[in-house]
């Protein structure tokens, strides 16, 4: 009996055997979703519009140091040209945005990118000032004004003088060019890092297709090109590092595949410029604001 009992055993073990590798090798056949993103890359580009706190702006150099505050601002998008946005070589001109994303886990990852945003002072804005102006750097600037300051300061001669001398906060004055011409329209630009989680919303019967919720969470260095006229004299600085932001992002992102994806989300943060490149030599500016951003973007998996 004993010997019979080894006898079927033996008959009936490779069918064990044989059945235990089928189920192996059928889990491990099992097609991948787009929600198994552990150990890929993501890189994604889009476009953004942009909208700004008010901020108050801080200028100082040799013989003056005051404060235009409550400061309006908006962004400056390029109208949508095909030579442009589907041009490589012009990638810099619309406000950009790119990323590249690893993912650690199928849901906590990070990002590295850059938002490319632009900053415009709205002309003709009336504002409080407050500090000081010594009268002989208004002279000077006259001297050499600014293409823009040229035709106010010789049709409102009195504008600019308004100006010199000590201000408390109380005095308003118009944002004309041979006041302040401000931009960071090439650009401010937002080099951040990210640590953020993925959510899965819906998946496709077959797993190729889904969506997402992404949020995250980071900050990074700011770096402005600043486009600047104070008092009628600036120049178009050159790239420079301002200062510094946060940030945080939700979006919602659409796998159609598990190669290609689409992605719309708002971010929101604080951004503080404390060394702006204003008309030259040690002349500087200062500010810090909130920002919101509205992105979309498409990207590929890898």
């Amino acid at each position: 009996m004993k010997y019979l009992f080894i006898l079927v055993s033996l008959t009936y073990l490779p069918f064990f055997f044989n059945l235990h590798g089928e189920e192996s090798a059928n889990k491990l056949e099992q097609p991948l979703t787009v929600n198994d993103r552990k150990g890929r890359w993501n890189f994604q580009w889009g476009y953004n519009r942009s909208s700004y706190t008010q901020s108050d702006i801080n200028f100082r150099g040799p013989g003056y140091r005051y404060t235009l505050k409550s400061v309006d601002a908006k962004d400056k998008p390029e109208s949508f040209k095909p030579e442009v946005y589907l041009n490589p070589s012009k990638f810099e001109i619309p406000q950009y945005n790119f990323k590249f994303t690893y993912f650690f886990t199928d849901h906590i990852f990070v990002n590295f990118g850059q938002d490319h945003m632009k900053y415009v002072v709205t002309q003709g804005q009336t504002v409080n000032y407050s500090g000081y102006i010594d009268p002989l750097v208004l002279q000077k600037n006259l001297l050499a004004p600014s293409v823009e300051a040229l035709v106010f300061i010789y049709l409102f001669p009195n504008h600019l003088q308004e100006m010199a001398g000590y201000h408390g906060g109380e005095q308003t004055i118009a944002l004309t060019p041979d006041i302040l011409k401000f931009e960071h329209t090439d650009g401010l630009n937002f080099l951040f890092a990210d640590l953020g989680w993925a959510t899965p919303l819906w998946t496709a019967s077959d797993g190729q297709s889904g969506i997402s919720l992404l949020s995250s969470i980071g900050g990074g260095a700011v770096v402005c090109r600043s486009d600047v006229r104070v008092m009628g004299k600036g120049q178009n600085n050159n790239f420079h590092l301002s200062g510094y932001g946060v940030s945080g992002y939700v979006a919602t992102r659409y796998d159609f595949t598990r190669t290609y994806f689409i992605e719309l989300g708002g971010k929101g943060g604080y951004i503080d410029l404390f060394d702006i490149y204003t008309s030259g030599g040690s002349n500087r500016a200062s500010q810090n604001f909130g920002f919101l951003e509205l992105v979309f973007s498409g990207g590929v998996s890898f």
